[in-house]
């Protein structure tokens, strides 16, 4: 049987698609794509692809601090109202005015200075808080506690040493070895750490001046952040109880004095960096979340710290003193600067006029006999 031969038909004439056409033919592939894209959504989700939602919103932008004060004395004269409104930083290198090491200091560029390092953590910050809820990234999560503040509070210090270059002035002093005397106020004032354009080289800070650092940072992050003083050392304490932000409610010590970041209880600072006991806690009411008022004592103690090592300048290292204890009158630490400068101006005068003492000192010494004579 033979085959029919096939003829060659002639090319159809192609015809652009109708409007009907185009939808007959482009919506099962519209519908296709979007159920593949719904099915992969759902697969990604369950495999840990896609991040849970943030639990808090993020930080728009960093708080700016204004000027004002101008003059130690206009902060002196401040009610504790007014304090709790200046800023934590312009405090701090108000009270290193006039103090060695101290005559270059700039307060505006200094505050502008930390306002840009605020805008570098909170950038850092954001863009890798998903690590907290992504399934991803489940040993962070683990490692922060799953706390929003506690990764908050690392990351701040993480940027600030890490990023930025703060960094302690010298090597850590051992319990069993006495703190050297200042040279500098760059060692134990802000303006140390911002000496040089690249905080990396510039002088450096110390256990007061880097905890005030991270403090003036995280303020302007809105960050809870208080200051707390324990026996020759200063740390930080996420203080969240009650804050608007449900994720920021949360309460621990962090420390970046040296180089890192920790959270240690209170009981931790019993014995580190110096060894102190329950009575030394009471009386010179250490541990607490300071106020802006005790805030300023303490630099005030700082300023005379300063006076006292560098210029021996004890009349205004009292002053100085007098001011700390005017300010943060629960504690016995100012005090007993305050009497260890009165003993060392009346060495002074003794000194200075020692026959005249003399006198003084046994006229005094008849009176008392006299008196206890006469009661006889």
């Amino acid at each position: 049987m033979r085959r029919r031969k096939r003829t060659k038909r002639s090319p159809r004439r192609t015809e652009k698609p109708t409007g009907r056409k185009r939808l007959r033919v482009g919506l099962p592939a519209l519908l296709i794509a979007v159920l593949c894209a719904v099915v992969s959504l759902a697969l990604y989700s369950e495999t840990g692809f896609i991040s849970k939602p943030i639990p808090s919103k993020s930080i728009s932008e960093p708080k700016k601090a204004t000027r004002k004060a101008r003059t130690l004395d206009d902060v002196l004269a401040m009610t504790p109202e007014q304090l709790a409104q200046l800023d934590i930083a312009e405090m701090n290198l108000l009270c290193a005015t006039g103090l060695p090491g101290a005559e270059k200091i700039d307060i505006s560029e200094c505050l502008a200075t930390l306002d840009l390092w605020a805008e570098r953590v909170r950038f850092e910050t954001e863009r890798h808080l998903y690590r907290l809820t992504d399934p991803r990234y489940k040993d962070h999560a683990e490692h922060y506690k799953h706390s929003e503040a506690r990764f908050r509070a690392e990351w701040l210090i993480a940027v600030l040493q890490q990023d930025i270059g703060l960094h302690y002035h010298a090597g850590f002093v051992p319990q069993d070895v006495a703190v050297p005397p200042f040279k500098t106020s760059r060692e134990t004032f802000l303006h140390g750490l911002m000496d040089h354009d690249d905080p990396r080289k510039a002088f450096g800070g110390n256990c007061v001046s880097l905890p005030v650092a991270y403090a003036a940072v995280g303020r302007r992050l809105g960050y809870p952040v208080k200051l707390v003083s324990s026996k020759e050392h200063v740390f930080c304490r996420w203080e969240g109880k009650g804050h608007p932000n449900a994720a920021w409610r949360d309460r621990f010590n962090f420390d970046g004095a040296g180089n890192g970041f920790s959270i240690d209880p209170d009981a931790f600072y019993l014995t580190w960096p110096r060894k102190t006991t329950p009575d030394h806690v009471e009386l010179c009411d250490l541990l607490t979340s300071l106020s802006p008022a005790e805030e300023l004592s303490l630099f005030m103690s700082s300023r005379g710290h300063v006076l006292r090592c560098v210029r021996q300048d004890y009349a205004a290292a009292l002053v100085a003193y007098a001011h700390a204890a005017r300010l943060w009158p629960e504690s016995c630490q100012p005090l007993h600067w305050v009497f260890t400068m009165n003993g060392k101006l009346l060495e002074r005068q003794r000194a200075a006029h020692p026959e005249a003492f003399r006198q003084v000192v046994a006229r005094n010494a008849a009176a008392r006999r006299a008196a206890e004579q006469s009661q006889k």
